[in-house]
């Protein structure tokens, strides 16, 4: 496990779970924002999925796949991590934060992904978007916030979706609900 004592030359190692969904996007937004410290290094992670291309058992319903539509594919999901990493990258630039770009394909499970990520990589915070399935579908299903959470030795903050709030004229809006506010903001509040 890290320790989490850092002294003027080291550096804070956070890890940021990127996808193409909003919800990853949010989390980055929120570090940026809030959780920022000089010295951080960044980890932006990305677990590639590739179950759909490569089944376990290497067989689909139809039967095996030719090899030239199983290269196609991997060239395609090679592409997104591209843009995916291209698209990250600019925003730490953007930011002024030091970080990487790494993905992996090794698991099965992202959450699985996360953590090996953050035991190889000496991790000592993660911060994460939460899709925010309900309680009946993260049951049957999991959820990858949830595993990082339970299986995580390090803090790990979970950025909420946004919630729906209805406006004056009935309508629903979005509400950052995963955009938190500032700590002193949220005192002033009260008084």
């Amino acid at each position: 496990m890290p320790q989490l004592d850092f002294g003027p030359d080291q550096h804070r190692k956070v890890l940021l779970p990127v996808d193409e969904s909003d919800h990853s996007l949010r989390a980055v937004e929120w570090y940026f924002k809030f959780g920022k410290l000089p010295q951080d290094f960044v980890v932006l992670f990305h677990s590639v999925d590739t179950s759909s291309i490569i089944p376990s058992s290497g067989y689909t319903w139809a039967g095996p796949l030719p090899m030239t539509a199983v290269e196609k594919m991997l060239k395609e999901k090679e592409q997104e991590v591209k843009e995916l990493k291209l698209k990250y990258v600019n925003l730490l630039n953007v930011n002024h934060v030091q970080g990487e770009f790494l993905y992996s394909s090794a698991f099965n499970h992202a959450g699985e992904a996360i953590i090996d990520a953050c035991e190889q990589r000496s991790i000592h915070y993660v911060i994460m978007g939460n899709r925010g399935m309900g309680a009946i579908r993260r049951t049957f299903l999991g959820s990858i916030s949830d595993y990082v959470l339970h299986h995580a030795h390090i803090p790990v903050t979970i950025i909420p979706p946004p919630t729906l709030k209805k406006d004056s004229k009935s309508k629903e809006t979005e509400q950052p609900n995963g955009t938190a506010k500032d700590p002193k903001e949220a005192t002033n509040e009260k008084s």
